[in-house]
């Protein structure tokens, strides 16, 4: 049987580009739904956080996106695409409206499969710490992985880090990353903002046992992804001079 959020998700697995900016009125429209309930708009900061267990937020997750931006009072998120539009699909027996009545099951984007228990060891071997900022908020803590499993599979503690969720979207668009060292770099286009605290920080947490530590050849990947995105920065900048 459909979900209340099915229509959602899948206008969502057809949107191009890698950023949106939904409404709250597009939820509801998209979704099918008269109204919003009233504690969407009430308590957004909890029931549009990137929240798979939340139904609106589990429904952009699924479809390959997330959060990086909000306006509670003007009512709507801005969503940036964390899975290749290559690797998201739609379901083979959706009918002429993305929903058919029965029996539908959704394709799963690959970042789901795995997540609830690669969090759950990720939380052990991080002792429910933030590698980056050492929040221990554990509701906002997140399975981080380092290559993106939209590339390959990998649920590997390895290939992973327990991140606060804002910090886990920077790290997912490169936007933060980690040195050969073990330091904290910071985008150039974080300037003036909090997580310029972080730069040159070491890791607040750090497995103990090497079999779960960060495997340095796939922090090298993410840092190499985040000194080409630098690059690109400063060649805008340089093209807009």
């Amino acid at each position: 049987m459909a979900k209340k959020y099915d229509a959602f998700e899948v206008y969502l697995r057809s949107l191009p580009g890698d950023t949106v900016r939904i409404t709250y009125d597009q939820i509801r429209e998209r979704s099918g739904l008269e109204k919003l309930a009233k504690s969407v708009s009430e308590h957004a900061h909890q029931y549009l956080s990137n929240s798979e267990s939340q139904p609106i937020p589990a429904a952009w997750l699924r479809a390959g996106w997330r959060k990086f931006n909000h306006n509670y009072d003007e009512q709507y998120i801005d969503l940036h695409r964390a899975v290749p539009l290559e690797a998201v699909t739609l379901p083979d027996d959706a009918g002429d409206d993305g929903v058919d009545n029965e029996n539908r099951q959704l394709v799963n984007v690959k970042t789901r499969r795995g997540q609830p228990d690669f969090r759950k060891r990720l939380r052990r071997a991080y002792r429910d710490t933030c590698a980056i900022t050492g929040s221990i908020v554990v509701p906002l803590l997140e399975a981080a992985h380092i290559v993106p499993h939209a590339h390959k599979t990998n649920y590997a503690t390895s290939n992973g880090l327990l991140l606060r969720a804002d910090i886990h979207t920077l790290f997912d668009m490169h936007l933060i990353g980690i040195d050969p060292d073990g330091q904290v770099v910071v985008s150039g286009r974080l300037q003036g903002t909090e997580y310029e605290q972080y730069r040159f920080q070491r890791l607040k947490a750090f497995p103990e046992t090497p079999a779960h530590q960060p495997s340095l050849e796939k922090l090298k990947r993410h840092y190499d992804l985040f000194l080409a995105s630098q690059e690109a920065l400063r060649n805008n900048a340089a093209d807009l001079a």
